[in-house]
């Protein structure tokens, strides 16, 4: 019968059937022991992963740590500098301040000294005033002069002249010794010449160079008198010998002739102290020409009376 199977075929097939489980089962068995290696696979990557990570992670960390570490060794230089800095200007300025006190007191050392020098010269000098009878003091001293040129040159000069001058002194009398003083002043004097112009027959002298054919001339001069004075033992009388010089106002005489800006009187003379006043007798000699020709060398010598 054809709806019926042999022993043998059904044999056969279940063999083949148990094949095909065994081979479907071996099957099985491989692809769960293929997942199972990918799994461990899978977790061992993961695993070496995460080590990865946290090495990574604690290397971060580390040099986060060195880095800060660092920093605050930075800072703690700076801080150590800063701090080096502001002692040494704080030192500084403490040795500034003390430089400064020293020189205070030194200044001050030197100003006492130099008071008490002065105290003590100023204590001297009044003992000596006191020892000596005399006193610093001031006078006014009016006074006129005659000039005597006229004895000296021919009467056929363009500058044969006599004059006078009058004038006042302010002088500043300081005794330096026993019977010794320097006198220092200030003073003013005008000045006027009288000309004879007496040529002779041949002279060539024209009324141009004489400014019109002038017969006088005054002009002024500064002066600054500075004598020696030897005091006789009142206190009162004595002589003296000095120097005045002088700036005259007045430089022109003739269209030829000039007068000198400047003169320069030795003075030799006598004085008496009374009241304001120093009247004497003084007899001078001017140094400088007064007159700027080249040629023509006239010095004043001249007699003066101080009233």
């Amino acid at each position: 019968m054809h709806g019926c199977v042999s022993k043998a075929e059904y044999f056969k097939n279940n063999i083949a059937m148990k094949k095909f489980y065994i081979l479907l089962v071996a099957m099985a068995i491989s692809v769960g022991t293929v997942f199972a290696q990918s799994d461990d696979e899978i977790q061992r990557q993961q695993e070496a992963l995460l080590k990865q990570q946290q090495k990574e992670q604690q290397d971060l960390i580390r040099q986060q740590q060195r880095e800060q570490e660092e920093l605050q060794k930075q800072q703690a230089k700076e801080e150590a500098r800063m701090q080096k800095e502001q002692e040494k200007a704080r030192q500084d300025e403490i040795k500034k301040e003390q430089d400064r006190q020293k020189r205070e007191q030194t200044k001050a050392e030197n100003e006492a000294r130099k008071e008490a020098k002065a105290a003590e010269k100023k204590a001297k000098r009044a003992e000596h005033y006191a020892q000596w009878g005399r006193k610093p003091g001031f006078t006014a001293d009016p006074y006129a002069s005659a000039l005597l040129d006229r004895r000296i040159y021919t009467k056929n000069s363009l500058y044969n002249s006599v004059g006078i001058n009058l004038g006042v002194t302010f002088e500043y009398h300081r005794p330096i010794a026993r019977r010794m003083d320097v006198n220092i002043g200030l003073g003013y004097r005008q000045s006027m010449y009288y000309y004879s112009h007496l040529f002779a027959a041949n002279a060539t002298i024209t009324a141009d160079q004489l400014n019109g054919d002038e017969q006088h001339r005054s002009f002024g001069t500064i002066v600054l008198p500075l004598k020696m004075v030897f005091v006789n033992k009142d206190n009162k009388h004595g002589s003296y010998i000095g120097v005045t010089p002088g700036i005259n106002l007045q430089k022109t005489y003739a269209e030829n002739a000039k007068f000198n800006a400047f003169r320069f009187d030795l003075a030799i003379g006598t004085q008496t102290r009374w009241l304001i006043f120093a009247p004497g007798t003084e007899l001078y000699f001017n140094l400088v020409p007064t007159y700027a020709t080249g040629d023509t060398k006239i010095h004043e010598i001249g007699v003066r009376f101080t009233l």
